[in-house]
């Protein structure tokens, strides 16, 4: 007897695949600098809507890149084992969700629904509880990707709709065009009779050999040409009135459709904005981040001004979460984001990268400029700790810092001030490293 597969009907098998999309997103995130740009897209596009054919190219991207990653050296296969060996661990996993809630684009409507799944995720629920954390987190995903769907349906069908609308004004244009040409031809008409009228006027008068007839013919001329010109009077009123009538449609249509643009435009404004923000910070997010550095890498290949990377992270963060609740946490990372931003110069770019990790992007300085502003601003946030339930809670941070080089891509410059960032770490956390080739 046949057995059929739970997920035989092709709409079952695509939601299934969704599914273990994102499960990779939440499973991967964190696990590998080089993940994070494709996994960063494989999320924006399935809250955009898109189908498993479009989502193809990347995850064939990410295959390219764990065969990379795999083919590093031992010490880094190592520290990459460590790593997925932990993801494996419940609390890795719900830490790892809370961070990819934190990062999602989510709608307004879903907010409250995502507050509510983080509070049960610090919750560090167990067993089949874990399990349902983990259902619902999908669900929540995959609402909001059909919701991100529904929202561009609606957008193709506000354009089509003003396609139409722009046609309909199109064509009352085109009528009003030829009313006003019928009207010009009807003039000329016009004018060509009455210069008929009066020729037959004057033969008239020369042939006419009474007075009583001349006076008859005179009259019925006249008549005949005040019954002309009432008539094309009527005409051109009527034709007047019906062109007023859809010049004033066109208006109202044309307003119709600036004040529906215009909520559209405000609309995208702010769900834009909301994209590239992180919602606990108020920084830049990842995404914001991912488009700054492509611009100014383009500037730096035009103008070869020098431009530097600086690669933070929060030391023990996890130990601040532990020890004095999330609440604290959270409390840490918008300071260290408001202390970062308010000590950096206005040209610089700073965003919250994921986690407790921020990037800053520095243009016209060097590497070793960067480092000596990065060791300052290092110093200020060492001796700007804060309280949390009447406890005192430190607060340091460690960078990595390089420049971008001849030949570089944004990876390159990105793994080298990760690698400086991580000899700050074994050599004691609270310091700032320039990359140098030893740390390779």
């Amino acid at each position: 007897m046949a057995t059929h597969s739970p997920y035989s009907a092709p709409v079952d098998i695509e939601k299934f695949l969704y599914k273990l999309v994102i499960q990779l997103l939440i499973f991967s995130q964190g696990s590998h600098k080089l993940l994070e740009p494709h996994l960063v897209t494989i999320g924006a596009k399935l809250r955009s809507g898109a189908n498993l054919h479009d989502l193809l190219q990347e995850l064939q991207s990410v295959s390219k890149t764990l065969l990379q990653i795999s083919k590093q050296t031992k010490e880094d296969s190592g520290a990459d084992s460590g790593a997925a060996s932990g993801q494996a661990q419940p609390d890795y996993v719900m830490q790892r969700l809370e961070e990819l809630l934190t990062a999602a684009e989510v709608p307004l409507r879903f907010e409250q629904q995502t507050s509510m799944l983080r509070q049960r995720i610090r919750a560090r629920q167990t067993g089949q509880a874990y399990k349902r954390v983990i259902d619902s987190a999908i669900e929540l995903l995959l609402n909001i990707k059909d919701y991100g769907a529904s929202e561009k349906q609606d957008l193709d069908l506000f354009l089509a709709d003003l396609t139409g609308q722009l046609s309909e004004i199109e064509q009352h244009a085109e009528s009003a065009g030829e009313s006003n040409m019928l009207s010009i031809d009807n003039r000329h008409a016009l004018s060509h009779e009455i210069s008929r009228q009066v020729g037959d006027f004057k033969d008239s008068t020369q042939s006419a050999a009474e007075l009583a007839e001349l006076k008859t013919q005179t009259s019925e001329h006249l008549d005949r040409l005040l019954e002309q010109l009432l008539e094309h009077k009527q005409m051109e009123d009527e034709r007047q009135l019906e062109a007023q009538q859809k010049i004033e449609m066109m208006t109202q249509k044309l307003q119709a459709l600036e004040t529906e643009t215009e909520t559209l435009r405000t609309k995208l404004k702010i769900e834009h904005d909301k994209a590239l923000c992180d919602s606990l910070t108020g920084l830049p997010n990842r995404l914001a981040y991912n488009n700054r550095v492509e611009m100014e890498a383009n500037r730096w290949k035009r103008y070869r001004a020098p431009l530097a990377l600086v690669i933070w992270d929060i030391d023990h963060f996890k130990q601040i979460n532990d020890n004095y609740g999330h609440k604290a946490g959270d409390k840490t990372l918008a300071l260290v984001g408001q202390l970062l931003s308010s000590n950096c110069r206005e040209t610089d770019f700073v965003a919250r990268y994921g986690g407790e990790e921020f990037v800053m992007l520095m243009p016209s300085t060097t590497e070793e400029q960067a480092l000596e502003v990065a060791d300052t601003i290092r110093d200020i946030i060492q001796h700007s700790g804060f309280h949390s339930n009447g406890e005192d809670i430190d607060l340091t941070l460690s960078c990595g810092v390089s420049g971008f080089k001849e030949g570089d891509q944004h990876d390159d410059v990105f793994v080298r001030a990760d690698q400086a960032l991580y000899r700050s770490k074994q050599l004691g956390r609270n310091r700032c490293t320039l990359f140098a080739d030893d740390l390779r």
